[in-house]
């Protein structure tokens, strides 16, 4: 009878799976598409994607970053031709570095913080 009924309690018990999200991908092939077409696949994330704070920190850092990146390259192009190719290209290479940090550091859920735009992005999910 005791066996029955420590069974029966912990088929009660919700476990939570940091590695568990809403889709059916993995938590660090989805962190690192969070980055593909920024911001919208950002954006795409915020919404789909309920259950998973390594995810929705990863989505809420692109969609800060390349929001605001999008609008210096905007201001920028009445400025100089040269620096908003220099711009475009520096958002290349974030695209690249970022969806490859946040790809490799799925396996332990450590967050990397962009310079104002990671602890901002902490805070969304902290607060949700």
């Amino acid at each position: 009878m005791e066996q029955g009924s420590s069974q029966q309690s912990s088929s009660n018990t919700m476990r939570v799976n940091k590695y568990e999200t809403t889709l059916p991908i993995r938590v660090d092939v989805e962190a690192a598409l969070t980055y593909l077409v920024p911001p919208l696949s950002g954006i795409l994330f915020l919404v789909l994607e309920t259950q998973n704070d390594y995810v929705r920190f990863h989505a809420w850092q692109s969609s800060l970053y390349f929001l605001s990146l999008m609008g210096a390259l905007f201001v920028m192009q009445f400025i100089s031709t040269f620096l908003s190719w220099v711009l475009f290209f520096v958002g290349l290479g974030s695209v690249v570095y970022l969806a490859y940090r946040a790809y490799l550091d799925g396996a332990s859920l450590e967050r990397y913080e962009l310079p104002y735009f990671g602890p901002v992005a902490s805070d969304y999910v902290d607060t949700e």
